[in-house]
């Protein structure tokens, strides 16, 4: 008899096979359906109810709780001519104080609306009136002297960034992350686009960090665009989940009817047929390879304080990295943008691989060799762009000048600015920094809104992190993420030899 020799289903590589894959998932199961619940909801904070619905303080670990104050108020505007008012917002409300930020109460949007803020800029009269503020639903326009809020335009839109233009009736801004626009003041229905989709861009780091890149690739820009990324990172979250229901109904169902009266057989076999098809067909194939570098840089990033100061200085090859790190185009890579006043061709923008500017509209771009390939918060305050990131680095360029200079003082990530009584004032998650004239910047006694409770998008990152349950659960994490390894690569394995049986 010829003919190719298949594997029995039943050989002792095959028993200990399956014996393996059956315990590793009983004992990694449950917290892997966690992981991927949380992770695919932490893949996607732009979703406006995990920013905004709240849970009580108490539920967060110490690490965690940490964070909190830079959810309150990131952006602020001030009354040049009042200067106890003042105008601030974040992702969680928009709020405004009449007696130097004493007491704050909630500026509210029309017909219930409450979206994300994610930028504000103040009309050149240093006024409240007619702030236009930027939110994951378009761009909206304050009136009353900041007491109200109107529709300005782009109703149902993104906005991800907003500053002056180079006219004074100009704002440019960034839509998602995607494209570059200018819109006039006076008629919000003139808008401009920039084309981006063929762009040259030099200058860009000729490497990057492999802390950065695995970085990247955990958290969905390391692939692809940021769109595709993230939906591959969905795909390994929903697996995981999916896997450790269907793997566990696989073995649990079986047990259960050998010990009580259950379906019919022929629902028995079409049940259990089906649950085979779901984990190991569908899921257990398909998503290998994100679950594979979704645990992988896991375990890597659940010790991220050694492992970044090491990896923070080992190269990688741009060239060598996937197609999110060529940039053939800038689209799904823009993340803030400043103006120039008087030069219409010139914008500078932060990206993931650093700040890049632009002399001709947006045609070519030259990547900024003093930021280097660090990404962060870029705005304008009056003749002053500034640069902040949580890094540490924190600087300052006056129009005019070609070189960065560094700021004293604040310690933190710095999100926004305002000019006031010939001085400028920073804004970060721990208050409000006055310009002194030795030109650091000094914690005034200011303070933010008092909001109760924390975001739940803090609380999934606690429990995706395990430290809601204990600073060292990391460890169960690791042991969870080497299981779901092993199981992703004994599961094809059985399913070949099951098909060749």
């Amino acid at each position: 008899m010829s003919g190719k020799t298949r594997p029995k289903r039943r050989t002792p590589l095959n028993r200990a096979l399956l014996t393996l894959h059956k315990w590793a998932g009983l004992a990694a199961g449950a917290w892997l359906l966690v992981l991927g619940v949380s992770g695919i909801l932490l893949d996607h904070d732009e979703w406006r109810w995990q920013r905004q619905m709240t849970v009580p303080e108490s539920w967060l670990s110490m690490r965690v709780a940490r964070l909190l104050p830079a959810t309150v108020m990131r952006y602020v505007a001030v009354d040049e001519a009042r200067p106890d008012r003042w105008l601030g917002g974040s992702e969680r409300g928009l709020w405004l104080t009449e007696d130097g930020g004493e007491n704050w109460r909630d500026v509210a949007f029309p017909g219930g609306e409450k979206p994300q803020v994610l930028r504000f800029v103040r009309p050149g009269d240093g006024k409240l009136e007619g702030i236009v503020v930027a939110t994951d639903d378009g761009l909206w326009r304050t009136t009353g002297q900041g007491l109200g809020i109107e529709r300005f335009a782009l109703e149902g839109t993104r906005i991800g960034s907003l500053a002056r233009g180079s006219r004074p009736d100009e704002l440019v801004g960034v839509v998602g992350h995607e494209r570059i626009f200018r819109i006039s003041r006076a008629d919000p229905s003139r808008i401009e686009w920039l084309n981006l989709d063929q762009v040259t861009v030099t200058g860009l780091p000729e490497q990057v960090s492999v802390y950065d890149f695995v970085f990247d690739l955990h958290f969905g820009y390391g692939i692809f665009g940021r769109t595709a990324s993230t939906l591959i990172n969905d795909l390994g979250g929903l697996a995981m989940a999916v896997l450790a229901v269907s793997g566990f109904l696989y073995w649990f169902l079986p047990w259960r009817w050998r010990r009580r009266s259950g379906p019919a057989p022929r629902v028995r076999r079409e049940t259990h047929r089906w649950l085979y098809r779901t984990h190991a067909t569908v899921f257990g194939l398909l998503a290998l390879i994100p679950i594979v570098y979704l645990s992988v840089t896991g375990i890597i990033l659940d010790h991220v304080v050694g492992f970044g100061n090491w990896a923070r200085d080992v190269p990688m090859e741009r060239s060598s990295l996937p197609p999110a790190y060529q940039y053939r185009s800038l689209g799904e890579e823009l993340e803030q943008v400043v103006a120039y006043p008087g030069e219409p061709r010139r914008l500078s923008v932060s990206t993931r691989l650093g700040l890049l500017h632009t002399a001709d509209g947006g045609r070519t771009w030259q990547g900024d060799s003093d930021t280097g390939d660090q990404g962060g918060n870029l705005f304008r305050v009056r003749d002053r762009v500034f640069f902040s990131n949580n890094r540490g680095m924190h600087l300052q360029r006056r129009d005019g000048d070609s070189e960065w200079s560094q700021i004293n003082g604040p310690a933190t990530m710095v999100s926004d600015g305002v000019w006031l009584d010939s001085v400028i004032y920073l804004k970060n998650s721990r208050g409000f920094y006055r310009e002194q004239p030795s030109g650091d910047f000094e914690l005034t006694g200011m303070k933010s809104p008092q909001l109760s409770g924390a975001t739940f998008y803090l609380f999934v990152v606690d429990v995706h992190t395990g430290n809601v349950i204990h600073e060292q659960f990391k460890w169960v994490n690791d042991l969870v993420g080497g299981l779901a390894v092993l199981l992703v690569l004994t599961g094809p394995v059985l399913w070949w030899r099951w098909r060749n049986r």
